[in-house]
């Protein structure tokens, strides 16, 4: 793809700017034992409950229509698949209000119906600046224009109308006229668009901002933080419920008078199902009625959860205090304390062709592994940059928030590695590396005690970075132990070169091959068929395959047999059942037609589903395999677990232990996997992938897999709710960005270790 290539010449060009980097950096061991660590409890209130208050912008609020809160993230996740910042809109505050700034002549929101509908009434609340005229649009068809008055903010109402429209996205757009040319200010400030069906309720409208339906409410004496919502009214919250969850809430109605509620869950192609509809009353007797609702019949389905007030008395409000969803036996299971991580990734392997989803085939150290611990068959790498996947393990971010997004790209310097908050600890820490994308150059040696790269230019084998882990293991466990160690290994897997000789690679399948491919410069050759302008030039033929796979095996087997010593030497040690041992690669190969190793790939989900094992410390859970959706800030988070360290506040990883015994996020988790302005997000059994702002395509994967019919327009919940958590997770990322992009600064034998990785050609 075009990103590679440019990113690729980018790469080339550093080759000239760098200096040397160092091959080790080592530091003094501890000169004292620490005392041994104290058993920790089997489980902690680890996302005991999901807020549904915390997390309203992500919903959407429904009264006498839809309600946009024009100047929040809500609103901003309508602005045509866009993720910000908005050059046309400026979020600001007005007399206590969130209003959105209109700093261009038109500006468009997109909603979503989820049936057809034939009237319709459009109203907004607008502070004039310098705009005389507002002209409203849906769907390029005119529905009314305004007249304004500078300074002056009030109510727009426009008739209603006959517009039929269908189930699925829309989009109003506001135009603005009438500012003076050569003018630069502001045209004017919205505060709320409402866009509903004409009923025949006469009193004014009062829009259900954010500000307006959360807030504090005390019923006989008790106070509970509250959703109030005037009826009729809906806030509809995108989730994909567990298997264990129930929604727990306290009803009443703050005010005088009565009302009544229901809560709801909707889908797409089937009648609303009602879990509950009671009447409430207010006034001086007033009190909470708890309400718990098991939502296990809906689990793993990506729904709406509706909280609705029906009626309401005329200046009173149903009350949803504390509304959450919580776990049915209400603790999460934390993963057993270890006094070591062992971290070991092998690039770009290919899960069918290692255990436990693929023959063993001699892999004997990855069976025993598999055997003893849990295999994740849902593990997705957050981008197909080797690097960026590996740097979201390393500090618990993803990758639009660590900065490395890109094959040029290097870890900011500001970036935290888990090595820093190990040593923070008084633990020690190490890392091996014989994969150019985490050498020096590209910020992955800040912070270890030990950090050491072995260039694929010279005659040492593929193994070695296992071994050098093996041997400072043993000596970091002897008599003078650390209370806590980290050590990472990063080895070349099925990547090339493969180290293997001539005569081992020409005994190889298939016999008498004399095709493109050999180990030593195995990875040039992709390369440079990878470069080809022509789709039918970039492929290999079927000898090949066969003998690309037959030297990843090969290779393989070394590595392998690397990673029994380290297992023998953990076992003499006494430490096996204390280890927290992770065996995962960076991104996946790819399957082909064209040639694996893409150092940028598309984000198809061959280059993203990657391999997964963990032994966990303990004996409890093992030989296992787990569905559970993960990634690699995960990694991150259960490292830190097990050491019983505190992850920082920015990050958002997930305790694997918990999906390895089967608890699942309380209301969904996206994964979203990104590359440049392209993102591919997994939500239960849909997938949403496109490029920011652009219309994406939605695929159905449990009744799709090949993804090959677009539903985008004919599953309005499901689309609506899948965009909004994307928006949610990548806003939220940019927000943790803790460095513009840095770019790497490549030394000659960096360059060079690149040139036969197959990166630079």
């Amino acid at each position: 793809m075009a990103f590679r290539r440019i990113a690729l010449a980018v790469l080339g060009l550093g080759l000239s700017l760098g200096g040397c980097d160092k091959e080790s950096k080592s530091a003094p061991a501890a000169s004292a034992s620490a005392p041994a660590a104290e058993p920790a409890p089997k489980t902690a209130p680890a996302q005991k409950s999901y807020e549904i208050v915390q997390h309203l912008e992500g919903c959407e609020i429904h009264h006498r229509g839809l309600s946009i809160d024009v100047g929040t993230r809500s609103a901003n996740a309508r602005r045509g698949f866009e993720i910000g910042p908005f050059e046309d809109e400026k979020d600001v505050e007005r007399d206590g209000a969130s209003y959105g700034r209109m700093l261009d002549s038109r500006v468009a929101y997109d909603f979503w119906l989820d049936e057809d509908i034939e009237d319709l009434l459009i109203e907004l609340r607008v502070h004039a600046i310098m705009a005389k005229r507002l002209h409203v649009v849906i769907d390029r068809r005119r529905v009314g224009t305004a007249k304004l008055n500078a300074g002056e903010t009030r109510i727009v109402s426009f008739p209603s109308l006959k517009l039929p429209l269908s189930a699925g996205k829309h989009r109003i757009e506001l135009r603005w006229s009438g500012r003076p040319r050569g003018v630069t200010e502001p045209y004017a400030e919205v505060d709320w668009i409402r866009i509903g069906l004409p009923d025949e309720i006469n009193a004014t409208y009062a829009a259900p901002t954010l500000r307006d339906v959360v807030t504090d409410v005390v019923l006989d004496g008790v106070p509970k933080t509250s959703l109030v919502l005037r009826a009729p009214s809906t806030v509809r919250c995108p989730v994909q419920l567990a298997p264990d969850s129930k929604l727990q809430f306290s009803l009443g109605f703050w005010g005088s008078g009565k009302g009544a509620a229901d809560v709801r869950i909707v889908a797409d192609g089937e009648e609303p199902v009602t879990l509950l509809e009671r009447k409430v009353t207010g006034g001086g007797g007033a009190t909470w009625t708890p309400v718990g609702l098991d939502l296990s019949k809906y689990a793993g389905r990506v729904v709406g959860l509706e909280l609705r007030a029906l009626s309401s008395s005329r200046g009173g409000r149903v009350a949803f205090g504390d509304p959450a969803i919580v776990r049915a036996q209400g603790s999460e299971q934390i993963v057993p304390e270890a006094s070591t991580v062992v971290l070991v990734i092998a690039s770009a392997l290919d899960r069918k062709r290692i255990p436990p989803w693929g023959p063993a085939a001699g892999l004997t150290s990855i069976s025993e592994l598999a055997k003893a611990g849990v295999a994740f068959n849902s593990f997705r790498a957050p981008s197909t940059v080797p690097g960026s996947s590996i740097a979201s393990m390393l500090t618990g971010l993803p990758p639009r928030a660590h900065g490395l997004e890109d094959p040029a790209a290097r870890l900011p310097k500001q970036a935290q590695l888990l090595s820093e908050i190990v040593k923070e600890s008084g633990g020690r820490t190490a890392m091996f590396t014989g994969v150019p994308t985490t050498f020096g150059a590209f910020g992955f040696d800040s912070g270890w005690d030990v950090y050491e790269s072995m260039s694929p230019v010279k005659d040492i084998a593929a193994a070695e970075p296992i071994v050098r882990a093996t041997s400072w293991l043993e000596h970091e466990l002897g008599e003078e132990r650390a209370k806590r160690r980290l050590v990472v290994a990063h080895v070349r897997g099925a990547h090339p070169p493969w180290d293997l000789s001539r005569e081992e690679a020409s005994a190889l399948p298939p016999q008498e091959y004399g095709g493109i491919l050999d180990a030593r410069r195995g990875a040039i050759t992709l390369a440079k068929v990878r470069s080809r302008r022509s789709h039918s030039q970039r492929r290999l033929d079927e000898e090949d395959w066969k003998r690309l796979f037959a030297l990843e095996h090969a290779a393989l087997l070394k590595q392998d047999a690397a990673l029994q010593q380290l297992f023998a030497l953990l076992k003499k040690k006494g430490e096996w059942e204390k280890t927290l041992f992770v065996l995962a690669s960076d991104v996946a190969p790819g399957e082909g037609p064209e040639p694996p190793f893409d150092p940028a790939a598309p984000l198809a989900e061959q280059h993203l589903l990657v391999p997964l094992i963990v032994k966990f410390p303990g004996p409890r859970v093992s030989a296992k395999e787990t569905s559970s959706d993960v990634t690699a800030v995960d990694v991150a988070a259960t490292t830190l677990a097990a050491l019983r360290l505190d992850a920082p506040a920015n990050t958002s990883g997930r305790d694997l232990y918990s999906a390895a015994v089967g608890q699942e996020p309380l209301a969904g988790r996206a994964i979203v996997s990104t590359l440049a302005d392209h993102y591919s997000t997994l939500f239960g059994h849909w997938r949403l992938s496109g490029q920011i702002g652009r219309t994406p395509k939605l695929c159905q994967l449990d009744v799709d897999p090949a993804c090959v019919a677009d539903v985008l327009e004919t599953m309005p919940v499901a689309a609506q709710a899948i965009w909004r958590v994307t928006f949610v997770s990548e806003s939220a990322a940019l927000d943790h960005r803790i460095a513009p992009r840095e770019p790497a600064s490549i030394d000659p034998d960096t360059g060079a270790a690149l040139t036969v990785w197959g990166d630079i050609y």
